[in-house]
This record gives structure tokens, C-alpha cells and sequence, in this order.
């Protein structure tokens, strides 16, 4: 039974299919701009659920209230000198701010202001009921969703994803009234599709889910994807295992509305394909999953999802099997083909192939990843077998102009390494095929082989030099080429790899192996300058990713910086040694003194002060300076000797231990004494202190 006393709100825009990778983001912007609205017009609720579909967006808003606050507003008038005339009257503009505040100039109250005095009026406005507010408010929710592709379909112009067909707009069980897209708001939706198409009518918001429920449309996303996933085990459960793919079930979840699968199966000759172009084809053809027998092994059984009841199974598998057959006779003769052809003749078909315009080809690509991954095998002692990799590299491409890579892009790289399997290459050279790709997410997995290793810091540092050097670096949220994630795929393999390495150089001459009228490019200049910034963004994304704190990294980057590519497998013990200190002293304090030492050297260079890098101990006459002085000279040869020994956790113990020294200075002495030769070298002092830790770490970014 519906208690009475509750009074939740229901919004269903139901429309044609929508894609499925629109629904997500929609359903967030649809609580978003509710909760907004809900928030400026005053109106409390106690929460808001969303739930999608392929042909309808539902919002819930739970408990109510039934008006708006109240609310209460100062508004501000004439000054008090204003207000009056010489006789203590009030002024027209006195009585013009209370007529056009609805009262007697003498209702008007004194506010006292940081400006003077001033007359104001406390407006009382009354809230307004809940069903009025949401006739505003629900169709500003449906004309604010946005769509990567929208269309209009009627006269009005709205622009949606799919056409509107049909709303449900209730206030407890009464109907909101509006129209929109020349479609009016109701109290009833339209079953699922294709199986039951009579109007469904909602009696109230409390029942809509169990509703539709029971009219077989899984409303609730969550309850469907569990619906799906119990489903396939059930089917599966006397055959075998399904191959799960995540991003597959997410997004048959948004293209179902009631998920029952169908177990189906192909002819067994298609099991001498490999596994991988099996399953990508079955995914990308008919959105179905691979499953392996009991034993673990890839077994000729697949599973496809409906939408609807368990009805018509038998039609249907006929038809999913239907279809994959034909897509698996494609596969076989593309596979075929391309091991026909050999990874070889690809090669030279990659001379073919554009790389971007202003880059030149593939091949040319190919030949200059050669050219750098030798100077690094070389620089950073790879050992790598010299004739191995360039053969390796001669085939990491090749794959892209086979006819299976062609019709299924997925599986670049992938069938890479098979074919070169299947023609007898070495087993490493066709694994660096493979995982010279990686990482393919800004967490995914790195390379584990060591020329895939090479090829892919080759691959990814030719892409950005190229790309920076035609000036098209990333900007804002636009990063059409995808450098962003190339960046961080560099930085990750440099610090896990080639931890004590420094890359600077190095990276300098990539530059140079960049084709002629690349290299002559007005934008070439500083391009080198503004690709290692660039990587430092990479760099601190990374350690933050790591769980360290954005004052943290700040704190290490800032310093490491002018170091270039130099040992960035240092900055994480540095991180760990920084979080361990911060745990046994007040590094809190320690940032402000460093902030107020950095502001008075920083002044006096500005001030083009010459500080001095030697202090001159005949100056020193307050005791304080001198044990400052003293204590700057015992850390300073052992917080160097701890620094080149990457005995990093010593560093900041000297430096919680030297704080007291610096605390007393500042204290008695007042740097800025009337002496000018006593001030400099009271600043020199300071500077000796600063520089001490100078690319070490910058205490002052510290909060």
C-alpha cells in the first residue's frame, strides 16, 4: 500500500532507441540539472535516481516537500543622507524605493553598511507549490540534455538524440501538464517493444519500476545487468564457462530492456581460427559472448542476448547463427588471405599508408622508431640483439594493411603476433607485435617483453616529437590524436624500466631523425621545450594516480624539473620518504618557513640584490645567526652525501633537525638590518639554506 503522506515525482521521456553509449551521460546530466534547479528555486528532497533504457530516460525524485522555501530577501535602497531633506522629510527617492517596494517610507528599515547607512525593505516571498514548480522544471530538464549527436523531427526545433514519443509527468499520482516536441505529458508509457506495445499506466511514481516490472521492462540498469549476467550462467552452466567482457554486458545492458539469453553454436570447423578474431567477431557482428567447455577450452558455443521474454528462442538462435556463420566464413577467408600474403609483403604496402600528411607514411614511421629505438638500446645499455629488433620493428606495423585487421581494428597487434607464429618468427619478436601497443589506458597494462618494451618508448616518442613539432599538441580537453595517453604510456615505461636513466638528451635527438620539412617548420621552435613540459603534466598525473597528494608531487616535481628526463624512477622514493616524514614532523610548519625564506631571497633578486653564495662569518653577531650558520654548515655535506646515496628519508630528518636553528634566526634577527653589508649577508645566509635542497624538493609548495 502507497503511503499517502509521501509524495515522490516521476519524469519518464520515452523516445526511439537511443545508442547505448548516450544513455549514461544523459542520466547524469538529467540529475544534475534537477538537483540545480531543485536547489535555486528552493525545493527540498530527500534523493534522486535515474534509470535507462534504450527507449526511455526516468527521473525520481523522492520526497518532496510540498511547497518551496520561503524566502527572504534585503533589498537595499537610498542612503540615510539621501533619504532625508534639510527639513528631516523623506526625498523622492526615499518615497520612490518604498512605493516600488509596496510600503510607507515609514515601514523602510536602517541597514548599517560598511558604506554608511542605508534604508532597505525586507521582501517576504512565499514559497510555491511543488506541482507548479515542476511544470518549470521538468521540461527544462529534458531540453538541457545534451547528445554528441542530436536530431530534430517537429516543428519546435528540439533537438534530442531520438525522437520523443511519449512523457510521464506525475507529482504523486497528479499528472504535471505540459507539452513539449508536441508531445504532452501523461500518465502512461508504452511497453516493450516489439512484444507489447499498449499503453502502460502509472498510477503514481512509488509503483513506475515494479510497473514495468511487470509488464517484462527492467527499468532499474543495476537490476538488469545482474538480470543478464543470471541469465547466460543458467544457459551456460551444462556446457561450459562464458568469456566475460565487461564492456560488452555494459553495453547490451543499455541496448535490452529485458535480457534473456540464447545459447547458440557454430560449426566447429571455424575453431581452427584463432580464439581472438572469434571473439571479436562474434562481438562486434551480433554483441555476443565466446564460452569455453569444462576443460577451459575455447569451445564452439556462443551466447547472444534478446530483448524480451524467453519466447521464440528457437527463431532466434536460428537467426544469431545464421549470421555468425556468415561473419566466420569472412574471418576464415581474411585469415587465410593474410597468411597468404606474409608479413613482408605488408611492409611494403605500409608505403602506402599515411601516417598523418605533414609526418609522411607508415613505413617511414617504421623507419624512423628504427633509427631511435638503436640510439636507445645503445644510450641506456639495452642489450638488446640489434638485427632481432629491426626485424621486430619491420613487422610491428605490418598487421594494419592485413584484411582481418582491416575488417576488425581491434585486433591490431593481436593478429600481428599470430601470424608471425604461424610463419615461424621468433616467439619474442611476434610477442613485441603484440605489446608494443601498450599500455592501451593511462593504467592499462605495460609491456612485459623487452624489444616490445623498446618499440613501444620508440613508437610513442616519434608520435609526440612529430606531433609537437606541426603544432598539434594538445589543447584544453581536445586531444583528437591521443597524445595525452601516448605521454603517460612514455613516462610510465621510463620509470618502471629505466628508472636511473636520463632521457633528455636523447629525446633531443629524435627531433633530428623527424623528415625535412617537419624539422624546417615555424613550429618546430621550442618544440622540444614544450613536449618535456608536457610530459611533467604526464608525470604528475601519474604520481597522483598513485595516491600521492597533488602538494605532494608539486613539492618533489617542482625541483625535479629542471633535471629534465633525468632519473624519474627517483621521484617516487622521494614521494615515499616526504609521506614518512610528514608523518613524524609538522612539515606544515616547515612549508612556511621555506615560503618565507624563498619571498626574502625572491625580493632581493628582483631588488637585482647580489647574493652572495659565500657568507662571511665576521658579519655574524647575533648568537642566533651564528648557530644558524654553524648548523647550515654541518647538513649541508651530509644532506649532499644522503642525496647522491638516495638515502632520501635522512635528507628530511636534517631538515626537521636544522628547523629549530631556522625558527631562532627569525626570531632575533632582523634580516633586513639598516647595515647594508649585514643584510646582504643575512640573505646570502638564507640562500645558502634554499639552495641546500635546491632540485631536491621545494618545501614551499608544501600544505
Amino acid at each position: 500500500m502507497v503511503d499517502e503522506n509521501i509524495k515522490n515525482a516521476l519524469l519518464e521521456i520515452g523516445t526511439e532507441e537511443i545508442p547505448s553509449s548516450y544513455i549514461e551521460p544523459a542520466l547524469k546530466q538529467m540529475e544534475q540539472i534537477a538537483a540545480k534547479m531543485f536547489s535555486s528555486l528552493g525545493l527540498k528532497y530527500d534523493a534522486m535516481k535515474t534509470y535507462g533504457t534504450p527507449r526511455r530516460l526516468v527521473l525520481i525524485i523522492e520526497n518532496i516537500a510540498e511547497k518551496s522555501d520561503d524566502k527572504i530577501e534585503e533589498i537595499l535602497g537610498p542612503s540615510l543622507k539621501a533619504a532625508k531633506d534639510a527639513q528631516g522629510e523623506f526625498s523622492q527617492a526615499a518615497i520612490g524605493f518604498a512605493a516600488k517596494s509596496g510600503v510607507t517610507p515609514e515601514k523602510l528599515v536602517i541597514k548599517v553598511t560598511e558604506r554608511g547607512e542605508y534604508l532597505s525593505f525586507i521582501k517576504k516571498t512565499k514559497g510555491e507549490k511543488t506541482d507548479k514548480l515542476l511544470v518549470i522544471i521538468f521540461p527544462e530538464v529534458i531540453k538541457g540534455i545534451s547528445f554528441p549527436k542530436a536530431m530534430m523531427w517537429e516543428e519546435s526545433g528540439l533537438k534530442f538524440a531520438r525522437p520523443i514519443r511519449n512523457i510521464i509527468a506525475l507529482y504523486g499520482k497528479k499528472i504535471i501538464k505540459f507539452k513539449i516536441a508536441d508531445v504532452g505529458s501523461s500518465n502512461w508509457t508504452i511497453g516493450l517493444h516489439a512484444y507489447d506495445n499498449s499503453k502502460i499506466k502509472i498510477d503514481s511514481p512509488e509503483n513506475y519500476v515494479v510497473t514495468m516490472k511487470n509488464k517484462s521492462v527492467l527499468v532499474d540498469q543495476k537490476e538488469r545487468r545482474y538480470k543478464m549476467k543470471r541469465s547466460i550462467g543458467s544457459v551456460v552452466e551444462d556446457i561450459g564457462s562464458i568469456i566475460y567482457d565487461e564492456e560488452l554486458i555494459d553495453e547490451i545492458n543499455y541496448l535490452v530492456e529485458y535480457p534473456s539469453a540464447v545459447l547458440c553454436a557454430f560449426d566447429k570447423k571455424y575453431l581452427d581460427l584463432p580464439s581472438e578474431a572469434l571473439t571479436v567477431c562474434m562481438k562486434k557482428t551480433q554483441k555476443c559472448f565466446a564460452v569455453n567447455d569444462k576443460a577451459g577450452k575455447f569451445s564452439n558455443y556462443f551466447i547472444g542476448v534478446k530483448n524480451g521474454i524467453s519466447a521464440y528462442q528457437k527463431v532466434v538462435k536460428e537467426g544469431y547463427e545464421r549470421v555468425v556463420a556468415a561473419r566466420l566464413a569472412d574471418a576464415e577467408f581474411f585469415y587465410r588471405n593474410d597468411l597468404k600474403t606474409g608479413l613482408s609483403a605488408n611492409v611494403e604496402k605500409l608505403k602506402g599508408v599515411v601516417f598523418h600528411k605533414e609526418i609522411g607514411t607508415v613505413y617511414e614511421k617504421i623507419e624512423r622508431i628504427k633509427q631511435i629505438a638503436d640510439l636507445f638500446n645503445k644510450e641506456f645499455n639495452m642489450q638488446i640483439n640489434s638485427a632481432l629488433l629491426e626485424k621486430a620493428i619491420m613487422f610491428s606495423k605490418a598487421d594494419l594493411v592485413s584484411e582481418m585487421v582491416f575488417e576488425y581494428p581491434e585486433l591490431q597487434g593481436v593478429m600481428g603476433k599470430i601470424y608471425a607464429l604461424k610463419l615461424g618468427e621468433n616467439p619474442e619478436l611476434a610477442e613485441s607485435i603484440e605489446q608494443h601497443y601498450l599500455p592501451l589506458s593511462a593504467s592499462g597494462q605495460l609491456p612485459s617483453n623487452k624489444i616490445a618494451l623498446l618499440i613501444s618508448l620508440a613508437d610513442k616518442i616519434d608520435t609526440l616529437a612529430a606531433n609537437f613539432s606541426i603544432g598539434l599538441e594538445p589543447s584544453g580537453s581536445a586531444d583528437p590524436y591521443g597524445l595525452r595517453r601516448y605521454g603517460i604510456g612514455f613516462i610510465r615505461i621510463v620509470m618502471e624500466n629505466l628508472p636511473n636513466q636520463d632521457l633528455s638528451e636523447a629525446v633531443a635527438k629524435v627531433f633530428e631523425f623527424l623528415p625535412e620539412n617537419v624539422k624546417s617548420n615555424p613550429r618546430t621552435k621550442n618544440a622540444y621545450e614544450r613536449l618535456i613540459n608536457f610530459l611533467w603534466q604526464r608525470i604528475d598525473g601519474v604520481l597522483q594516480a598513485q595516491g600521492y597528494s597533488s602538494y605532494e608531487v608539486k613539492a618533489v616535481a617542482n625541483e625535479s624539473k629542471i633535471y629534465k628526463l633525468k632519473a624519474l624512477g627517483s621521484l617516487q622514493p622521494k614521494l615515499n620518504a616526504l609521506q614518512n616524514a610528514i608523518k613524524k614532523g609538522d612539515f606544515i610548519s616547515v612549508a612556511a618557513v621555506f615560503k618565507r625564506i624563498n619571498n626574502i631571497v625572491n625580493q632581493a633578486k628582483q631588488q637585482n640584490i647580489n647574493i652572495s653564495q659565500t657568507i662571511n662569518e665576521s658579519l655574524l653577531s647575533n648568537d642566533a645567526e651564528k648557530i644558524l650558520f654553524i648548523c647550515t654548515k654541518e647538513i649541508k655535506t651530509k644532506i649532499e652525501n644522503y642525496i647522491s646515496k638516495n638515502e632520501y628519508s635522512k635528507v628530511f630528518d636534517k631538515v626537521l633537525d636544522i628547523k629549530p636553528a631556522i625558527d631562532c634566526f627569525f626570531d632575533k634577527v632582523m634580516v633586513m638590518a639598516e647595515d647594508e653589508s649585514v643584510k646582504l649577508n643575512r640573505i646570502s645566509l638564507l640562500n645558502c639554506i634554499r639552495t641546500i635542497f635546491a632540485g631536491f624538493i621545494d618545501f614551499s609548495a608544501l600544505q
